[in-house]
């Protein structure tokens, strides 16, 4: 181990005082590397929104309300409990906003968030809402949140006990677009058990209502809850995940560099010092550009907070 390190990172006779990994060779493998983690990590579920379909569609609530837990702990708060019954609700909100193509807390149809509640079947004391559109990464969902005041008070607040995570891909503006809603709720203490949704007609509904709703008429599905695997959280997040696996490449080729800039403060060769900082600005570049790709039209709403709003 000490002598590859030595042949790879110490520039020294054994090795021409050329260290292995700023040599012409490597770099052009390490490039190669750093293009296929873009191509593959990165820019393929992000421009294709594979998180969004199939198996990570089931994954990414369980991610996302995972993420808020771990800003709540961050404030010595308890952690929210992952409601069937509110990430029913919460995927009901997205669909709608998928569906008509709105972002908003209110439908154009006059839907109020507290309308997928009732249709969920949850009575609640308290209860606020979080919306998100255009994201490919679900850390930078709770980053964008937790920047925001409104959306941080939302996160952290303690009267909410309960958590719901829906999202839904949908044409927004001419263009395809993923929504998320997150709904964050405290219970009736006599509402523990799920109650039977409310039909569009019920005079329990306060809201004006026309045409069919999305599990308006049929008792919520309760699926099992699960928490997400390490695997599916950096699967759920490919900006961060790339970019973890970037900064530890810059970070090697920046530690050789300075080795061979130290060690050889004489007589320098160009090329190590070419080779070495050509890879630490690609790697800066890869940087910028994944930030702006998964930024360009990623928007949220001034939160909702509706724990006194009349219902």
């Amino acid at each position: 181990m000490i002598s590859w390190f030595k042949k790879h990172f110490i520039p020294h006779a054994g090795n021409d005082h050329h260290p292995h990994i700023l040599r012409n060779s490597s770099v052009v493998g390490i490039v190669a590397i750093i293009l296929f983690l873009e191509t593959f990590s990165f820019l393929l579920p992000t421009l294709t929104h594979i998180n969004t379909t199939g198996q990570m569609a089931a994954v990414l609530p369980a991610v996302l309300a995972d993420l808020t837990n771990e800003e709540r702990e961050a404030q010595n708060l308890e952690a929210l409990k992952i409601s069937p019954i509110l990430n029913k609700a919460a995927e009901m909100k997205a669909a709608d906003m998928a569906t008509h193509g709105y972002f908003a807390h209110t439908s154009p149809e006059g839907k109020t968030p507290w309308y997928w509640l009732l249709q969920a079947g949850y009575k609640y004391q308290y209860a606020g809402e979080n919306l998100a559109i255009n994201f490919s990464d679900s850390k930078d969902v709770t980053a964008a949140w937790m920047a925001s005041p409104t959306h941080r008070a939302n996160i952290v607040k303690a009267n909410y006990t309960e958590v719901g995570t829906g999202i839904a891909s949908g044409i927004y503006k001419g263009q395809e677009a993923v929504f998320v809603a997150q709904v964050y709720a405290n219970p009736l203490p006599e509402a523990q058990k799920p109650a039977e949704p409310v039909k569009i007609n019920s005079p329990v509904a306060t809201e004006k209502e026309s045409g069919k709703v999305l599990g308006a008429e049929v008792a919520p599905k309760l699926e099992p809850l699960q928490n997400p695997t390490l695997w599916q959280k950096l699967s759920a997040s490919p900006r961060n995940t790339t970019n973890l696996i970037l900064y530890i490449i810059f970070a090697i080729i920046a530690i050789a560099l300075l080795l061979y800039i130290f060690i050889k403060v004489r007589n320098h060769n160009i090329h190590p010092i070419k080779n070495g900082l050509m890879i630490l600005a690609i790697i800066a570049a890869v940087f910028l550009a994944n930030y702006y790709l998964s930024h360009r039209n990623m928007m949220i709403l001034d939160s909702l907070n509706y724990s006194n709003q009349s219902k």
